[in-house]
């Protein structure tokens, strides 16, 4: 567990899913061009979609990080996971990645500091030297500068080719630790 100004980050488990899955339901919006479908309903369905399924499969895995207030409210969540994305370049040395970092809006700087703080710990404690993410890259890269100033850099500019055909705009981005 991990502390970063009032926030407190710890492992996830499975009541936390619908807090993390509003999260996505609540970015989504502006993450992805067309919204999800109301998450929260998703979870009975016999075959949810992909990102319910992956939600799922890292809670049961352990991989959850989420971060709440002094008030024990969700604010924010993400993966950890030691192994990266099947698009990101390979590394030569051992990494924790960042994955699904989400948060409330109303807490996103502080949820996301102390998010990103919990992952800097985890990697060092698991004797990571690198730390690597990914984000959007659109709205002229308001994300990418985010994460730079949370001691990121941006190095690869990338598409990630989608279900629909559709291209994502994305960036990778990596910390020493």
């Amino acid at each position: 567990m991990s502390q970063v100004s009032d926030m407190e980050v710890a492992e996830g488990g499975p009541g936390d899913v619908p807090d993390f899955l509003a999260m996505f339901h609540d970015h989504s919006s502006w993450l992805v061009p067309v919204q999800y479908v109301n998450l929260l309903e998703t979870l009975e369905w016999e075959e949810p979609p992909p990102i319910v399924k992956r939600v799922l499969r890292h809670v049961r895995a352990g991989q959850t990080r989420i971060c709440r207030d002094l008030l024990t409210r969700v604010t924010g969540g993400s993966v950890l996971t030691d192994k990266a994305p099947e698009f990101a370049p390979p590394v030569e040395e051992p990494e924790l990645y960042l994955h699904f970092l989400v948060t409330r809006v109303r807490f996103r700087q502080f949820s996301t500091a102390a998010l990103v703080a919990d992952a800097r710990a985890e990697a060092a404690r698991r004797g990571a030297r690198l730390l690597r993410t990914h984000c959007w890259a659109g709205e002229d890269g308001r994300m990418v500068r985010e994460y730079e100033q949370l001691g990121f850099t941006a190095t690869l500019e990338f598409e990630e080719l989608r279900s629909d055909g559709s291209l994502w705009p994305g960036w990778m981005l990596q910390t020493q630790v």
